[in-house]
């Protein structure tokens, strides 16, 4: 079975889990913190992914770790996991339900890419202008990529808009590439 698709199961039930039990909010913040977790820890990551920890260990470990922290509905929902040997899609789920989050409340990430950190008059024209064209609100991850050269990248869901230097010399090199610069002369 495809990975993000049982992670896509699983978080939909949980969010529609959280729905029910009116803790949107809080179940959102437990997958940001189970998310940040798992990335910032490998040796968490190994855990969960691991054949030759039993569940009762894993499940130990996870109690020890969030139970202090998250909201009972997310720990039932991990114990449920474990117990189910779904422990290695945890971080997935995790990952999914902000997703889920940010669509239930029309949020949309966009990421800005440029050769340096944009200052706060091009943010807010940005988002703006994105606001205006997707008709959601609008989260900005600015990030700097030096190889663009010059002008930005946006992309956010599957949709990409290139105002780069670097994609203009590409279009430049792939036009002077199709010239054909030998001409036969016909007699």
């Amino acid at each position: 079975m495809n990975v993000s698709l049982v992670a896509e199961r699983y978080a939909t039930a949980l969010f529609d889990l959280a729905l029910e039990q009116k803790a949107v909010e809080e179940i959102y913040q437990d997958s940001l913190l189970i998310s940040e977790t798992c990335d910032n820890s490998k040796d968490l990551r190994l855990l969960l992914n691991s054949p030759i920890v039993n569940s009762g260990k894993k499940l130990t470990i996870l109690q020890e770790i969030f139970a202090a922290k998250v909201h009972p509905v997310t720990m039932t929902y991990m114990n449920i996991m474990v117990r189910k040997n779904r422990e290695k899609f945890i971080p997935l789920i995790a990952l999914q339900v902000v997703d889920l989050y940010n669509e239930f409340k029309n949020i949309l990430i966009v990421h800005f890419k440029s050769p340096i950190l944009p200052d706060a008059v091009t943010t807010q024209q940005v988002m703006d202008l994105m606001k205006q064209y997707t008709k959601s609100e609008i989260e900005l991850k600015p990030e700097i990529d030096a190889s663009l050269i010059g002008g930005f990248v946006l992309s956010w869901k599957d949709k990409q808009y290139d105002a780069s230097i670097r994609r203009e010399i590409e279009d430049l090199r792939s036009t002077i590439a199709k010239v054909n610069l030998y001409k036969k002369k016909l007699q």
